[in-house]
């Protein structure tokens, strides 16, 4: 799948040497949370399509781009604020995880994403949250998702 990139970002990824950084914007929330969590592995912070992202070491694994298979992410995120150690406590269900790429030199151009994914399999320790991310399950879900009955259209069949 070809995906649409920036002048900037196109010149970055094929110049032998470039001064651009590309970032990853992470967003964990849900329903439990009173905000969503706004990350970007940066040591600054970053304001991108005027939402303010806190600059916190993480690392995640991105999957190959494959057609017949459900991508999972790994990620690591340093546990030196209790703030994710926290959420992933208080919320009741898997927390939804959006993750998007851009540049350092422009932040409200979304190079890649958002990829809507959900957090599975949390765990913690002192130093780090280690987390794999996976999309929807679409390739299991049944097909056609409704099926014409009568219980379901009665209308139809008088």
């Amino acid at each position: 799948m070809s995906r649409a990139l920036s002048v900037a970002a196109k010149s970055a990824i094929f110049s032998q040497e470039t001064f651009e950084t590309f970032l990853i914007l992470l967003v964990i929330d849900h329903e439990d949370l009173d905000t969503a969590i706004r990350v970007v592995n940066n040591y600054g912070n970053i304001t991108s399509n005027g939402r303010l992202y806190i600059g916190y070491p993480f690392s995640i694994t991105i999957p190959d781009e494959s057609d017949d298979s459900i991508p999972s992410v790994n990620l690591t995120i340093d546990n030196i604020d209790r703030v994710i150690v926290e959420a992933i406590r208080t919320c009741t269900s898997a927390p939804s995880v959006e993750i998007s790429v851009i540049l350092a030199s422009a932040p409200d151009t979304i190079e890649a994403g958002p990829f809507p994914m959900m957090l599975r399999n949390a765990t913690y320790d002192s130093m780090t949250v280690t987390a794999v991310i996976k999309a929807d399950d679409i390739l299991n879900e049944p097909y056609p998702g409704v099926i014409i009955t009568p219980q379901n259209f009665p209308a139809l069949f008088t």
